[in-house]
């Protein structure tokens, strides 16, 4: 089964953990089993919010998490910045982003004197917001997004996620984005370098080829996908290695995955 190939599993929350506020088909008995196994688990989100926040919601659904175990797009931004050495920030966000950028020890900034607009989902923002951001970035700000998601999964279907944003603010400054969240690479590789195993042991779950699957490809990370999205054919990097409908399938002896092995370059 699944679960005997790999030794560290990362799992993505909206889509395969939960949908809304309803768990998915035995996803808090799946985790269960895979700790008693010794298995290391991993939560990655792009969403920006706090990680106690994301460790409260995961309780909630009945399923054990420390903050350790969860990356979410905000930690992984405030670690981006404070690595590329980033004092002042200008957070176009919610309020869990501005608090991950806070705990990294980077100062709020305004359009004045930021040296990175940084950009997360926020309900706030208005255009002239955007246009001041885009100002601020022309200037020499960097831009930093936690992530380019176009939408997130919810009961009535996708909803407009902050890709929007960041493509209004790409369109505004004529300057592309750093980007931090799934499919990119920041967020894999601290995710990576928490636990001890080589990517080869590590396998994502996902349900979205063009984030989750692109991402952990990329990383050299075997990728399942998750639910009946369509994939692309042979040689394409958001191609899954195995794909399961719920998330007891990991455990079903009859499922398998092919690890994942990069497609020849000419």
């Amino acid at each position: 089964m699944i679960a005997d190939m790999f030794d560290v599993f990362f799992f993505d929350l909206d889509g395969v953990i939960y949908i809304g506020g309803e768990t998915t088909p035995g996803a808090a008995t799946v985790l269960d089993a895979l700790r008693s196994m010794g298995k290391t688990i991993r939560f990655l989100t792009n969403n920006p919010t706090t990680r106690v926040r994301i460790a409260d919601r995961l309780r909630g659904h009945g399923i054990a998490a420390e903050m350790d175990e969860i990356v979410t797009a905000g930690s992984a931004t405030a670690k981006y910045l404070a690595g590329e050495g980033i004092e002042r920030a200008w957070v176009i966000g919610e309020q869990g982003l501005h608090k991950e950028v806070e705990l990294a020890g980077i100062l709020s900034a305004n359009e004045a004197d930021c040296e990175a607009v940084v950009v997360g989902w926020d309900d706030a923002a208005t255009l002239s917001t955007i246009r001041r951001a885009a100002s601020a970035i022309r200037k020499g700000a960097r831009f930093v997004a936690t992530n380019i998601d176009s939408t997130f999964p919810s009961p009535d279907g996708p909803v407009m996620a902050v890709g929007a944003l960041v493509e209004a603010l790409r369109v505004g400054s004529g300057q592309e984005p750093a980007v931090v969240g799934k499919p990119f690479a920041p967020m894999f590789r601290e995710a990576l370098h928490s636990v001890d195993a080589p990517p080869q042991r590590v396998v994502m779950t996902g349900d979205t080829p063009e984030v989750d699957i692109l991402g952990a490809h990329r990383a050299g990370v075997t990728a399942i996908l998750m639910g009946d999205a369509p994939v692309p054919g042979e040689g394409d990097f958001r191609r899954p290695d195995g794909r399961i409908i719920s998330l007891p399938d990991l455990l079903d002896p009859s499922k398998s995955v092919v690890r994942w092995t990069p497609p020849p370059t000419e």
